[in-house]
């Protein structure tokens, strides 16, 4: 399989993976005649998805976790989030908790856990799905880092519920398009303590988890909030879900911008390295992230079309290809191995 941009969906193009709105099967694995539903997935904010076609048959998308345990963490996160907002305070943490239980032991399973971090995100339920994301990759830096299962477990809870103060902020600014006022941005940043000062009243969750809910904006130079704190001042599990954070709000489609493709945000986060993350924990993710995941089309400084098919772990930069259109636009079907042709670089990702 291969992902495209829905825009560019064609006519010999079948569905890879199912497509889900508000958990139920919108669109299901097989169907063809894509291009049919183009604008109705541009309306709910599907601007990309996976599909089968003759340049991708034999590619395989290594998933950090279960599209199943996924869609039940967005289910969960949803509900959770949606009776904060009406004002419950006897939440049941039960369910968050299994499925916490479910992530960790997929991700300590699962030995290949980053090689592919993305995942299909609609714009319109960016805030539940970035709450998943950011736990995933929480507990998968954890892993690399020697966490035990508990420590997995508090960390990812922090990470499933770090923009929980979202929830006690206006729409009407959170979903803004346009760029925020000073105003409306110190409302913004208000979130992690309104999110802290919320769990404070629900004993179940760890204090471990409460302080990544409090902490995630910090940054090691000290320009974050809302403490502005410095280096080691902020807890290990916050740097951790810091840079979860942004990786995943930069891979993710938003209302006033599209999304960063990968090898982008990881640049992003190492140009900022000691600035605003910790070196020692970037230089634990980076390396284990597929820059250029599989199924990415690509564009290579030949003029050479290309579909990432599989990984050089370890090598980050330099997939193996599949070659599907010369610099002609002539079609070609046979395999490029960027670890054997150092002198080849891609120059940019089609999707």
């Amino acid at each position: 399989m291969r992902l495209v941009l829905t825009e560019n969906l064609k006519e010999d193009m079948e569905l890879a993976k199912p497509i889900y709105e508000n958990g139920n099967v919108l669109l299901n694995k097989g169907v063809s005649n894509l291009y049919k539903y183009k604008r109705k997935l541009l309306e709910l904010g599907i601007k990309h998805l996976y599909v089968e076609d003759k340049y991708s048959y034999d590619i395989e998308i290594n998933e950090a976790i279960k599209d199943s345990t996924r869609r039940n963490g967005k289910k969960i996160v949803t509900n959770t989030f949606d009776r904060i907002k009406n004002g419950f305070i006897d939440l049941n943490t039960g369910d968050l908790k299994n499925v916490i239980e479910d992530i960790t032991d997929e991700l300590v399973l699962n030995e290949d856990v980053l090689l592919n971090l993305v995942s299909l995100k609609s714009t319109s339920n960016y805030t539940y799905e970035h709450s998943v994301n950011v736990s995933v990759i929480c507990i998968a830096l954890g892993k690399m880092l020697g966490y035990s299962k508990s420590e997995l477990f508090k960390l990812g809870m922090g990470g499933m519920l770090h923009d929980v103060g979202k929830t006690l902020i206006p729409e009407e600014i959170l979903n803004k398009p346009d760029k925020l006022t000073d105003h409306e941005y110190e409302v913004i940043q208000n979130h992690p303590e309104l999110g802290f000062n919320y769990l404070q009243q629900i004993e179940s969750i760890s204090p471990l988890s409460r302080i990544v809910v409090y902490s995630h904006h910090e940054r090691v130079d000290g320009s974050g909030y809302p403490r502005g704190l410095k280096g080691d001042e902020i807890h290990e599990f916050a740097r951790v879900a810091a840079i979860a954070d942004v990786f995943d709000a930069l891979t993710s489609d938003r209302v006033y911008r599209d999304r960063w493709p990968t090898y982008k945000a990881a640049e992003y986060i190492m140009n900022h390295t000691e600035q605003l993350f910790d070196y020692q924990l970037v230089k634990k993710f980076l390396p284990q992230v597929s820059f250029y995941p599989n199924g990415s089309e690509v564009i290579l400084s030949t003029g050479h079309r290309a579909v990432v098919r599989t990984q050089n772990v370890g090598f980050p930069t330099r997939p193996i290809l599949r070659l599907i259109e010369d610099d002609e636009g002539n079609e070609l079907d046979r395999e490029l191995d960027l670890l054997k042709h150092m002198n080849i670089v891609i120059t940019k990702v089609i999707v």
